[in-house]
């Protein structure tokens, strides 16, 4: 019996995965990655319209098999991913495949993947809800995260949107982002671009 491998967008009509993306802690070739878990995945179907980024702000891991999510603003997981649909491909595994180092249900490859088969998802919170209830998502909401680790974590955010002259540019799409979802780490940045 195959092992399938997912991937999870918003994109329609998929038939090859391809190698593009960078690997994590340098180097210059192109891999893709996939998952052999299906709840991480789902996390990976992004609508950068109704979120107001064009790049993914996943903030979730593996760990023995569940999946974590860690809100960083109340009512995170529903804010981005209620009303939200995409697909999950579905990759089938072969040795072109090499776990990624410390990252646990994470592969990745040099060559493109073709695709094997797709799910259309109508709603992807709906979707992870089920995950939750089996057990295989915890959602670490953000009343339950230390402040001490929120005020770093914002901390280190309004660094970046400093780095990035986002306040200059107060309508590019990741400044929007940032004045939606993160005001204090908006205002932050304000305050040291002055």
């Amino acid at each position: 019996m195959a092992e399938y491998l997912y991937h999870g967008t918003a994109i329609p009509n998929i038939k090859i995965l391809n190698a593009v993306s960078s690997f994590h802690g340098g180097g210059e070739q192109k891999i893709v990655y996939l998952t052999d878990n299906r709840a991480y995945a789902l996390l990976y179907i992004w609508d950068s319209v109704k979120n107001l980024k064009t790049g993914k702000h996943v903030t979730a891991w593996i760990k023995d098999g569940i999946v974590y999510y860690e809100e960083q603003f109340p009512e995170q997981l529903k804010t981005f991913y209620d009303g939200v649909s995409g697909y999950l491909y579905r990759v089938e595994k072969n040795s072109s495949f090499c776990p990624v180092q410390n990252r646990e249900a994470m592969w990745y490859s040099t060559e493109n993947a073709t695709v094997e088969g797709a799910e259309y998802i109508e709603n992807v919170y709906d979707e992870l809800l089920k995950y939750q209830k089996a057990g295989k998502l915890k959602i670490i909401h953000f009343e339950e995260v230390e402040k001490s680790r929120i005020d770093a974590l914002y901390s280190r955010m309004a660094d970046s949107v400093s780095e990035r002259r986002l306040t200059e540019t107060p309508n590019d799409p990741d400044a929007l982002f940032y004045q939606k979802y993160f005001p204090r780490v908006w205002e932050t940045a304000k305050a040291k671009s002055e």
